[in-house]
């Protein structure tokens, strides 16, 4: 059976705009499973210099999600993350471990504004690379300048080094025509390097990577 890694999912209740009670939670969990997916990067939104990151709830509503996987026998890792934007207190937050890494590794998933221009992408990832990190961005078939310039977006991935994250559901059901389009010229040119659900519930933003591969 083929099985997959999610690397942004809103799964953890009470955090963000994701689940918003332990059944919304734990039904995304069983989702997982149906889905095929054996590991899931718990990713609620960080924003360094706006607001604290809980850390304490954190911590214990990763501990209960993964010990509901393990009472179901689910089969599911539950492991550390966050969806960081970027500010300019990102680098120090992680570097003082204020905000968490994926699977606490140097890849970080990175959210950037959505009307950000190119070279305040550039120094935002620049400056994360500089602190150690390796920024992995969150859905760029949201961020205006990229959805509009597909060639720019590659060439800004290669030289910065930049992994790109592109979200099932692009995939399945583009918002548009030019989002549609960039997904495919991404493709085409072998730059989609994650592809993760970015599941806030199990409605109108669910746990879809295992259709996103059938």
């Amino acid at each position: 059976m083929q099985t997959f890694t999610d690397i942004h999912q809103h799964l953890l209740w009470g955090m963000d705009d994701g689940a918003d009670s332990p059944d919304v939670m734990y039904s995304m969990l069983r989702e997982a499973h149906r889905q095929g997916i054996d590991a899931v990067v718990a990713t609620p939104h960080a924003e360094p210099g706006f607001r604290p990151f809980d850390m304490g709830m954190y911590t214990e509503r990763l501990t209960e999600a993964q010990n509901f996987c393990n009472s179901e026998k689910l089969g599911i890792r539950v492991l550390p993350g966050a969806e960081i934007v970027w500010t300019y207190q990102t680098p120090l937050a992680l570097r003082q471990g204020k905000v968490p890494t994926i699977g606490g590794t140097d890849y970080v998933l990175l959210e950037l504004w959505r009307n950000i221009a190119w070279h305040a992408a550039r120094d935002a990832v620049n400056q994360l690379t500089r602190a150690g990190f390796c920024p992995v961005l969150a859905h760029p078939e949201r961020y205006t300048a990229f959805v509009l310039s597909p060639k720019e977006t590659v060439r800004f991935r290669n030289e910065t080094g930049a992994m790109l994250q592109i979200s099932s559901a692009s995939l399945l059901n583009p918002r548009h025509f030019a989002q549609k389009r960039f997904v495919r010229y991404l493709l085409n040119e072998h730059a989609v390097d994650v592809v993760a659900t970015d599941a806030h519930n199990c409605s109108n933003r669910p746990v879809n990577l295992g259709d996103t591969y059938n």
